[in-house]
């Protein structure tokens, strides 16, 4: 199903598909690490007394922790989840991985999956695993994923280069493992409409970013979320409340491309939220260059469109709208954004 077909599926299922399930767990939060105990470098790295104290959580909190491709299973057949339901993904195959971040979650028995970029395993970068190391995970029961061979900014550099780097990562894994993973994660979180048909056609069964938000029936299957987690973003009152979260339920998001241009940003952002979520009142919506909440007007009691002045700067943007959704819980609705002309990192 490419992007206009998942967007006219949406029209057509309308407002009573979403409310015969809002009262249901149709969601899933999927989190994101890169590093662990590496502690000079903060941006990607969570400090493992901050892992064990979120495995311990994870354990002990009442959560189900499932593997992704179970995930993307209950995802595609529309089969409700357990309650908190939370699933582990690892990106860009980092040695510390199977030094530090595995091991914990093998001695918890929590199920992982690694997205892997071939090229740095390949180059044999001493920050890296192996690809021994990655058959090692393989055997101890980790999933292994697709994360393209360079790790490019696939926007940048545009579907004809991105299919030709996705296509070499394919003939490595499936020298090296027998196999080309299914599941794939786009380098940065970084997508659009047309890189999105590029990866269904590939036959990947779904396609994860780096936005935040609980992962839902109607999240578009290439466009899933992730919550990124590290050092700054890993204290404990903040993994609880993104663990608990539940996908807003919503329809009509615009606009459908994420890639902004000078007549369109500030982006004009708005979504209609499923009739039987109550409390819209409660609605803070939060452009990450901002600062602050930005103005929301409620037009026939649940549309909700954002407004604000300032544009988003070159490089990558988000927009988190986040409620309560009672018993402790929250509704959160994360979007990216891109704007061309920033800095490559």
């Amino acid at each position: 199903m490419n992007a206009l077909k998942w967007l006219l599926a949406l029209a057509f299922f309308g407002v009573g598909t979403l409310a015969s399930v809002a009262a249901q767990d149709r969601s899933a939060v999927v989190l994101i690490y890169h590093r662990f105990g590496e502690d000079n470098l903060p941006s990607t790295n969570i400090r493992l007394e901050q892992f064990e104290a979120q495995i311990e959580e994870l354990a002990t909190g009442g959560y189900t922790v499932l593997p992704l491709s179970e995930v993307v299973r209950k995802l595609r057949v529309r089969e409700q989840f357990p309650e908190k339901t939370v699933s582990i993904t690892v990106d860009d195959a980092f040695k510390s991985v199977i030094n530090e971040g595995w091991p914990r979650l093998k001695a918890a028995g929590l199920p992982m999956t690694l997205f892997v970029s071939t090229d740095p395993v390949d180059e044999g970068n001493p920050n890296y695993m192996s690809w021994d190391d990655i058959r090692t995970l393989e055997s101890e029961g980790v999933e292994i994923a697709h994360h393209t061979a360079s790790h490019l900014h696939m926007i940048y550099e545009g579907p004809e280069t991105s299919l030709a780097d996705i296509k070499r990562a394919s003939e490595r894994f499936e020298t090296e493992l027998g196999y080309v993973p299914k599941i794939f994660a786009y380098p940065y979180g970084e997508h659009e409409p047309k890189l999105m048909e590029l990866v269904e056609a590939e036959g990947f069964s779904a396609a994860f970013a780096q936005f935040s938000g609980p992962a839902a029936f109607w999240s578009h299957p290439f466009a899933l979320p992730r919550y990124p987690v590290n050092e700054r973003y890993g204290d404990m009152e903040r993994f609880r409340l993104i663990a608990r979260t539940k996908a807003l339920p919503i329809e009509d998001q615009v606009p459908a491309n994420p890639v902004l241009s000078d007549t369109t940003n500030p982006p004009v952002f708005g979504f209609t939220v499923d009739g039987t979520v109550r409390g819209l009142g409660a609605m803070a919506c939060y452009p990450n260059h901002l600062g602050r909440a930005a103005e929301l007007l409620r037009l026939n009691d649940n549309r909700i469109e954002v407004r604000f002045d300032e544009p988003m700067p070159p490089g990558r943007g988000r927009i988190n709208c986040t409620m309560p959704a009672g018993d402790g819980r929250w509704y959160w609705l994360g979007s990216f954004f891109y704007v061309p002309g920033g800095r490559l990192d």
